[in-house]
């Protein structure tokens, strides 16, 4: 701290103004203005003492003249620079009214310097010792209002003090030259105080500034944390019933199958289990993808690619959802193309049509795109009950909800998701009513993000080949029993041949009993000093390059993953058994 404010005191121009930042230099001229202001009507008496000692010297029009002219001066100044103490603009008109404090300064020190030669040739010796050293005593005083900026003051000191040699070289005394010595000697420590004071002023205005910096921040950081603590508060009210929801319709259910029960039932008990699994999915989820998005922001990777398509896919996707509940979802896009990370672009839309078919009862979602001066806007807009207008800022906070009764489950990270995500590409995001009844979201890209697509060309997507995975072989390694149990089932019904491994070792020892492994799925952290990246490489050295996956949900795998420290695909639990058959298949067709 003292060396940064020593740095600003040092910093200084021909006046002694210091180069500081400039909102410490504003609050120095500031302070500086105020200490001017304050002092200046001592300047009337002090004026007044002068002209009273040489009163009975000289024509009372001469002594009583200059003490009003000084008066004036000073009141004048006080006129001309108070705006600068209330000027909410002062750090913008810096150089505006630092020139104008200069002059005003500089103009009423050449009006006392004038009194000296009118009063002091007609005085006696001891009225002359009197006045100089009430003029002395007022410049060593004018520190505390002018001594802020050292080469100003400097200036002051030096108009003061030759005014004051300058009546005496036109008195009639025979110490002149003695008293000149003191006079230059005395102008000489109080240049050398003022620039002490100076800096002392300096350092502590910057300091001062600092210190509110500091406790601006500490505000923000406790406003921070409160509303932390609040987002944990909602997320824990959100998660006692949401989680647990789901969660009890499974136990419930469970239950049942203890019990016999028909196909029919069993079906139908199978759906209601897999709708509640589902749910509990999406919900661990959306708090891992937020918990990542906390503990860094990925990367973008922008490229080019046709917006078109991407909306045709997931208003194909969300169709059948808006249909269960009667709505219609439709897209306008025009042919164009943007540059943008096409992952990250579609999430951000998937929260917001997601959130639009969650809230709307009847009427429609609609995802519009359209070209503009300024860029390209997407909106995304629906018919259900808006937002009010006293919520529209807290929507994108973790864990907040507009509709205090709400039909469908959720946390609340949706849009503070977007919220995160939007920023890394440059996009702006908007909430406004949708008219005559809704939410509109307005996501705006810019102008350098979007061109005219070229002449479509027919790319119908090919009907999805199933690959059979019998015959491949697949080691599966994960400290968890249970986890291990499941993926068992699933590879089994498959018609692939599993491999268990609960431990690194077990790993090993499955490897030199099944040289010919095709693929290597391991979980990230397995309680061993080898992470299962490192285990699949260390396994490849005895099998080949055979392909290898982790399943993982753990943060320093993300990380890893993210950093291009794990070169496997990684994929996160919770998965969908579609995203691991995906991901075999892939394997198989690599063979």
């Amino acid at each position: 701290m003292q060396t940064s404010a020593q740095n600003v005191s040092e910093r200084q121009n021909g006046l002694g103004v210091h180069d500081v930042a400039p909102t410490v230099a504003a609050q120095l001229l500031r302070f500086t203005v105020r200490q001017s202001v304050k002092n200046s009507y001592t300047v009337w008496l002090i004026s007044f003492f002068v002209a009273l000692a040489a009163l009975s010297h000289v024509p009372a029009w001469i002594s009583v003249g200059w003490a009003l002219s000084v008066g004036l001066a000073y009141t004048i100044r006080v006129l001309l620079i108070v705006g600068a103490r209330d000027s909410p603009t002062l750090e913008a008109q810096h150089g505006f009214w630092l020139r104008r404090y200069t002059i005003t300064t500089v103009a009423c020190a050449l009006v006392v310097a004038t009194g000296p030669a009118f009063l002091f040739p007609a005085a006696s010796e001891t009225a002359r010792m009197y006045m100089s050293v009430l003029l002395c005593c007022w410049l060593a005083g004018s520190m505390a209002s002018v001594g802020a900026y050292a080469g100003l003051f400097a200036v002051y000191a030096a108009v003061f003090t030759g005014g004051v040699a300058i009546g005496w070289v036109l008195s009639d005394t025979t110490h002149k030259v003695e008293i000149l010595v003191m006079l230059a000697l005395f102008a000489v420590v109080v240049i050398t105080f003022g620039r002490s004071f100076a800096r002392l002023v300096s350092e502590g205005v910057e300091i001062r500034f600092v210190n509110e910096q500091l406790m601006a921040r500490l505000a923000a950081a406790r406003e921070a944390a409160e509303e932390s603590s609040a987002a944990k508060s909602r997320f824990l009210a959100a998660a006692s019933h949401d989680l647990r929801q789901p969660l009890h319709a499974v136990a419930m259910l469970n239950g049942l199958l203890t019990r016999p029960q028909t196909p029919e039932s069993i079906a139908d008990i199978s759906r209601h289990m897999a709708r509640s699994l589902s749910t509990l999915q999406r919900l661990f989820s959306s708090v891992l993808d937020y918990s990542r998005l906390e503990a860094g922001a990925p990367e973008p990777v922008p490229t080019w690619f046709a917006l078109a398509p991407l909306l045709d896919r997931l208003t194909a996707e969300y169709m059948p959802t808006a249909a269960q509940k009667g709505l219609a979802l439709r897209h306008d896009c025009p042919m164009v193309q943007i540059h943008s990370d096409a992952q990250i672009l579609e999430r951000i839309l998937r929260n917001l049509i997601e959130n639009a078919i969650k809230f709307t009862d009847q009427g429609a979602v609609t995802l519009t795109a359209a070209r503009m001066d300024d860029g390209l806007n997407l909106t995304i807009s629906d018919t259900g009950p808006g937002i009010p207008d006293n919520l529209k800022a807290d929507i994108f906070k973790e864990y907040f909800q507009a509709c205090a009764e709400k039909k469908e489950e959720g946390l609340g990270l949706g849009l503070a998701i977007v919220r995160h995500l939007a920023p890394l590409l440059g996009i702006g995001i908007t909430v406004r009513d949708n008219q005559p009844r809704g939410t509109c979201f307005e996501l705006c890209l810019p102008r350098t993000s979007v061109r005219e697509a070229p002449c479509p060309v027919s790319d119908a997507p090919l009907a999805p080949r199933a690959i059979d995975l019998g015959g491949l072989t697949v080691l599966c390694i994960d400290d968890d029993p249970a986890s291990l149990h499941a993926l068992r089932a699933l590879l089994v019904e498959w018609k692939a041949s599993p491999l268990m491994a609960t431990s690194p070792q077990q790993a090993f020892d499955e490897a030199a009993r099944n040289p010919s492994i095709d693929v290597i799925l391991s979980d990230y952290e397995l309680g061993a000093p080898i992470n299962g990246a490192d285990l699949i490489l260390a396994l490849r050295e005895r099998l080949g390059p055979v392909s290898g996956c982790i399943l993982t949900g753990a943060a320093a795998a993300i990380q890893a993953h993210r950093d291009g420290l794990i070169e496997f695909p990684v994929l996160l639990k919770p998965f969908a058994a579609r995203e691991l058959r995906e991901m075999l298949e892939m394997f198989k067709e690599m063979r």
